[in-house]
């Protein structure tokens, strides 16, 4: 053998270890992370008794749609539906927020409700989706709830692109990025027990921050799928080509890609064997974090 061909066998091997140690430990982190329940949806409506709120963080002129959905719920004995009607929250919101976390805190601040229910102004609602969704978290005695709708362009290049820039890795902690938080409902005194939106104010995976804030405070919360009850279009804009991109491309290429060719290459054993450790890892991974839904 010649010395290009061990340089390159040896950087292959090397390669192929570090992506072989990455996955293990990726799967690791996982396997023994706290999951958050997730429960099924009784598709028989009962009367919801408490008083709800349906909080809309979008003008009339944006969410027209949407408020009509929500206007038109059953089930609910006494319910509100509230929305933005001015834009001067714009020029007040603090530098640290987000736009849709300050524009709920103003909402919420109206709200009269013993449940409140955010829905995003581009989420589309079935007549029974808020009475179901607060069935499921009343009987299973839940202080919130996430609904993850039905995301009608998942298989978009630019939505399947970023989805798979998401799947766990050893530098993304942040196993459930890719659950939705267009369709939250949390109770009233679990909410102001937070100082409402104050803790998830400028956080990216927003449906993980709420999950960690409240079982840090020792609330329930769990997630639903709420595909028969509502569904949305996930974000198609190009991601910004930043630091951040550039460390989940590598990273994704490194836990993910280089198994496979480790696998595929077909010249050493034990290269194939920890490439395909590796990929069962990966695998398992992606399992237990619910990446696929």
């Amino acid at each position: 053998m010649s010395d290009e061909e061990k340089e390159s066998s040896g950087l292959g091997l090397l390669l192929t270890l570090g992506a072989a140690g990455a996955a293990i430990y990726t799967a690791y982190k996982a396997l023994n992370k706290s999951v958050t329940p997730n429960f099924e949806i009784n598709p028989i409506a009962k009367d919801v008794k408490n008083s709800v709120s349906i909080l809309i963080p979008g003008h009339i002129d944006e969410a027209s749609e949407t408020i009509y959905e929500a206007q038109k719920q059953n089930y609910l004995d006494k319910f509100e539906v509230l929305y933005l009607e001015d834009r001067g929250h714009e020029i007040d919101k603090p530098s640290d927020w987000s736009k849709k976390a300050w524009a709920c805190q103003r909402i919420a601040f109206k709200a009269t409700g013993d449940y409140l229910v955010f829905i995003e102004p581009d989420l589309n609602l079935a007549e029974d989706a808020v009475s179901l969704a607060i069935n499921c978290l009343i009987e299973n005695n839940l202080d919130a709830l996430l609904v993850q709708p039905a995301i009608l362009n998942k298989t978009e290049p630019i939505v399947l692109m970023k989805n798979l820039l998401n799947l766990p890795n050893p530098l993304n902690e942040q196993l459930d990025a890719n659950l939705n938080a267009s369709f939250l409902i949390i109770n009233r005194s679990a909410y102001s027990a937070l100082a409402g939106h104050t803790r998830v104010a400028n956080k990216d995976f927003e449906a993980s921050a709420w999950i960690n804030e409240l079982k840090n405070s020792n609330f329930q919360i769990a997630t639903v799928n709420g595909s028969s009850l509502a569904s949305t279009l996930a974000s198609n804009e190009i991601p910004e080509l930043d630091e951040d991109f550039a460390l989940k491309v590598g990273t994704f290429f490194g836990t993910y890609v280089i198994p496979v060719l480790a696998i595929l290459s077909g010249k050493s054993s034990l290269r194939q064997f920890l490439g395909s450790l590796g990929l069962v890892a990966n695998i398992a991974t992606v399992i237990k974090s619910k990446k696929i839904r």
